[in-house]
């Protein structure tokens, strides 16, 4: 029996034994946990410097006073790493404490993970750690899912909100439900108002009762972007921001649809104060019920910014650069220094192993982990380091759609190899953040050092191939388009070819636009197999 599985079966067993005794809430020893994690949210895209020496770290557009006050009873990390530049590999590898590469989940659908239909409900979560502690801990998720397979309620979460055909996704930031493609109303745009409830009444019913695990998992601040009218026109009348434009203050109605769709900087400020507003929110009600100061609160991002310019980083989200991996991240709670900028490197699979650590847990943790405590960081800053049970961090990016490649940051240097042709880059992070100076000429020593280290990672997690990839989502699109044909033959079939001419048509019109656009795909994959930029689209030819 696979080790997770004995964890929820030791969970189980303890609360048979113990009963309500286990129950009892002591906050000497059982803290609470709150994580809010942001969707797309870049590392300069709140009001809280990441970095005191960059001024670009923080918007001088966005206001996030609440996260101000967080930050200044805790820590910002100018350093701290999402597990992978878009949301899925992310999401699962926060919950399970290891990277993308050796969950074989690394990157938003995965094509290989798919066709061999991998699952993760017998991997250990966060919430599964908790449970197991026997210190009656109850466990809520609100929000977007790991969007593939399994839900929320099946790795270990008590209380959650999904209620759909499968795991919360993007298009539950959107619509009612997947069925009907029915619009949110109005007033909860990107459901922030809805998540705040659920978080806010979640507080209000085991704070200072019993304690808890609450992962709020926002919608936004992905595309479409949505938000209320009202904070819309709170920012047209505020002082303008460096990146404004003059679009940006066009009457709403003839703001264009694209920039309403991802770069209308007015509706995205607004998201992001709602957020904030939401963050503040439980803060008052954490306080009301006397329970803030044996509370962590973490605040962070799943991938880089989709709004460029991510400060001086570069790039953004899909890309393995720093803008596409490098997020904002503040920690408040017991133990933590306060006001303080850490920047000793952290990423998100440490949370697991952290939350493990903090809550005092007796059971040993999964033995292949990637990721290592944080709690001496929460108490020293710089002072300390994170001891990880592998050495760096490993970022595994194997994908269909974007420049494959694999990275690793070990101590101040970051090494990227292009997993197509096979060439290198390397910075010294600590006076190159923006990644200007490729240092592989100059310090071959370093680099093939570093590449030893990535090299045997990946062969340790028997990393996705990349060639297996592009070879998944040709046999994907083989499918989708035999299903395409088996679809018009049933449907044709059931109809006169006469009387029924016109309905005929238009499945055959459907049909059409469908191979067209599989067709388009194969060419997508032809022309990344063979590209050999690095970031963005590949560059058109002459």
């Amino acid at each position: 029996m696979k080790l997770a599985a004995r964890l929820k079966q030791f969970t189980l067993s303890t609360f048979l034994v113990t009963g309500l005794a286990s129950l009892a809430y002591a906050s000497s020893d059982a803290p609470n946990f709150i994580l809010m994690y942001i969707d797309d949210l870049g590392w300069a895209d709140t009001s809280v410097p990441m970095m005191d020496s960059e001024s670009e770290s923080r918007s001088d557009f966005y206001q996030t006073p609440h996260l101000e006050a967080l930050a200044a009873r805790g820590m910002r990390f100018s350093n701290a790493y999402a597990p992978a530049p878009t949301c899925t590999p992310s999401r699962k590898s926060i919950q399970f404490g290891k990277t993308p590469g050796r969950l074989q989940y690394t990157f938003v659908h995965d094509v290989l993970a798919n066709k061999r239909k991998l699952t993760w409900v017998d991997e250990v979560s966060m919430a599964d750690v908790l449970k197991d502690s026997g210190k009656g801990y109850v466990t809520a998720h609100f929000g977007k899912g790991m969007a593939a397979r399994e839900r929320m309620s099946e790795i270990g979460y008590d209380v959650t909100d999904e209620y759909d055909i499968g795991s919360n996704g993007n298009f539950h930031g959107d619509y009612v439900d997947i069925k009907s493609r029915k619009k949110l109303p109005a007033d909860d745009p990107k459901r922030m108002r809805s998540l705040k409830k659920s978080s806010v009444n979640f507080v209000r019913e085991y704070a200072g009762k019993k304690p808890f695990f609450m992962m709020i998992s926002h919608y936004a601040v992905h595309v479409p972007h949505e938000a209320s009218a009202e904070l819309i026109e709170k920012y047209r009348n505020f002082p303008r921001g460096k990146y404004c434009k003059d679009e940006d203050y066009l009457p709403t109605d003839q703001i264009s649809a694209s920039r309403k769709n991802s770069h209308w900087r007015l509706q995205y400020a607004a998201m992001i104060d709602e957020i904030d507003q939401g963050l503040g929110a439980l803060v008052a009600e954490l306080e009301a019920a006397g329970d803030l100061d044996n509370t962590y609160i973490i605040l962070t991002s799943d991938n880089g910014g989709g709004m460029r310019p991510n400060g001086p980083l570069a790039w953004g989200k899909a890309q393995l650069y720093e803008g596409g991996l490098r997020v904002p991240m503040v920690v408040a709670g017991p133990g933590v220094k306060e006001n303080v900028q850490c920047d000793v490197p952290v990423v998100q699979w440490d949370f697991l192993a952290t939350i493990h650590d903090l809550a005092g847990v007796s059971t040993p943790l999964p033995e292949d982990l990637d990721g290592g405590s944080l709690r001496g960081v929460f108490e020293r800053g710089n002072a300390a380091e994170v001891e990880r049970p592998v050495e760096g961090m490993v970022f595994h990016y194997p994908c269909y759609f974007a420049p494959p490649m694999s990275v690793i940051r070990l101590g101040d240097y970051k090494y990227m190899k292009h997993l197509l042709t096979g060439e290198t880059q390397l910075f010294n992070l600590k006076n190159d953040y923006s990644e200007k100076f490729n240092l592989t000429r100059e310090m071959p020593e370093k680099a093939a050092e570093l590449d030893k280290v990535l090299s045997d990672y990946l062969v340790s997690i028997d990393a996705e191939n990349v060639q297996d990839v592009y070879q998944a989502r040709l046999e994907e699109l083989d499918h989708f388009e035999s299903q395409s044909r088996e679809i018009f033959a049933r449907e044709s079939a059931r109809l006169d070819p006469v009387a029924d001419a016109d309905e005929i048509a238009q499945l055959k019109k459907r049909l059409d636009d469908n191979l067209l656009r599989f067709e388009k795909n194969r060419e997508e994959v032809a022309v990344y197999r063979t590209s050999s930029h690095w970031a963005g689209a590949p560059p058109r030819k002459k």
